[in-house]
């Protein structure tokens, strides 16, 4: 999987979540809610969505992490809820 750092996020988090908390989540599990505003979830949410599609770009990242900020449906809850939305619903 392609790891970022959390440099390349553009928007506010918070960092209650530890990063190997997060790191343990693999796939798009439908039982496990992604807290976008948690930095950790969110930094490795995005990493293994962007390796799942074969993307590199560190812009691509942020437009993807944008787009869970901003758009993202409230309805929208779990990792495979947000794989799908963004499958549907984003453009590189």
């Amino acid at each position: 999987m392609i790891h970022f750092s959390t440099n390349v996020l553009r928007h506010s988090a918070s960092w209650t979540t530890s990063e190997e908390a997060c790191t343990k989540i693999s796939g798009f599990p439908d039982n496990v809610v992604l807290n976008v505003n948690e930095g950790y979830e969110v930094l490795h949410f995005v990493s293994g969505y962007m390796s799942y599609r074969g993307w590199h770009s560190e812009i691509t990242f942020q437009n993807i992490e944008s787009v869970i900020k901003t758009r993202l449906p409230f309805t929208v809850r779990t990792h495979k809820e947000v794989k799908d939305w963004l499958d549907t619903s984003f453009r590189k």
